[in-house]
């Protein structure tokens, strides 16, 4: 983007909330994913509402201050319920809006400059599933509602580390599906990254099971409907891999309520925590401990732009710490 050379003289028509209307814009209009732009806008917008409510004033862009920015972020770690990844992807929202506002004229300094992101213990956060847990969530999505579909969804969640979004968006043209392998194509991942990540046969079972009546095949199987899978080019191509019960798209909001509705029928047999992006941990997790180093290999399946983000699915969990310690040599209790 363009450095403004001069401080904008419009400082009083330009209000915070005004400003975020124009932030937003700039981000669609540089290609940034339709899911990070939702989630930066959404972050600032919380900051503002909570600056109102803590000084009973709208916030002015002279207020903007790293004192109120540090408070926020201080507010948010004690809010119940609040991740570390939930709370620094608000700070990171404020460093790019607040940057945004320099770049533009509209401050003279960027207030966020030296406010960090938390740490913690970011791996703890990213264990996944265990084997039970995953097979009583399958078993929940078989007597759902859309039970072909649902459980095929949570296949292709769990088998490829997709993002939701990036599983709502995949269209039969996304899919390359073979008798003894395929690929599915995420054409708008995060950062708009095109990549293509492997489908085994659990996914494609999954899949050919789900699509047996949309593509008119008497008897599911990889094998049959491989050979009906829709042409690209064609008509049927270009229709959205998962529908709606009314035939239309499946949003992204609506998969996710369907996982959440999956987790709170299964009850204690899954963590009531667990989201679409605990079943992208369990497909990172799973893949390290079978091929134990390979974060490369890991960092192009999922999509990562830093290893830095991968590697934090190779650190230990709690339970397997607990592990190791108790079997150490010295503990003269060792199991």
């Amino acid at each position: 983007m363009s450095r403004v050379t001069s401080l904008n003289t419009d400082q009083q028509e330009w209000t915070p909330t005004r400003l975020l209307d124009h932030w937003r814009q700039y981000l669609e209009e540089h290609d940034r994913s339709p899911g990070t732009v939702k989630k930066y806008t959404q972050a600032v917008s919380h900051f503002l509402v909570w600056y109102e409510q803590e000084e009973h004033a709208p916030l002015q862009l002279a207020a903007l201050t790293p004192i109120a920015l540090i408070g926020y972020r201080n507010a948010l770690q004690h809010e119940q319920h609040k991740s570390m990844s939930t709370i620094n992807l608000h700070v990171s929202a404020l460093h790019a809006w607040c940057a945004w506002l320099v770049d533009q004229g509209y401050l003279p300094l960027d207030p966020a400059a030296r406010v960090k992101l938390i740490g913690g213990e970011a791996g703890s956060k990213r264990e996944g599933l265990s084997g039970s847990q995953v097979n009583a969530l399958l078993r929940q999505a078989q007597v759902s509602r859309d039970p072909t579909r649902n459980y095929a969804i949570v296949q292709v969640l769990l088998q490829t580390g997709i993002r939701l979004g990036e599983c709502s968006g995949l269209t039969f043209s996304d899919i390359t599906f073979g008798e003894r392998n395929g690929l599915l194509l995420v054409r708008a991942g995060k950062g708009n990254k095109v990549r293509s990540v492997p489908l085994n046969a659990s996914a494609r079972e999954a899949l050919a099971t789900y699509v047996t009546l949309r593509l008119g095949v008497q008897k599911p199987s990889i094998k049959t409907v491989a050979t009906k899978w829709p042409k690209r080019g064609s008509e049927q191509a270009l229709e959205p891999l998962f529908q709606s019960q009314k035939g239309g798209p499946l949003s992204t909001s609506a998969m996710g309520q369907m996982i959440d509705d999956l987790v709170k029928a299964a009850g204690e047999l899954v963590p009531q925590k667990t989201s679409a992006h605990t079943l992208r941990h369990t497909f990172a997790r799973n893949y390290l401990t079978q091929y134990p180093g390979d974060v490369v290999g890991l960092a192009t399946l999922l999509g990562h732009s830093s290893l830095d983000t991968t590697r934090l699915y190779s650190q230990p969990s709690v339970e397997q710490l607990s592990t190791r310690v108790e079997q150490l040599n010295i503990n003269a209790y060792a199991r």
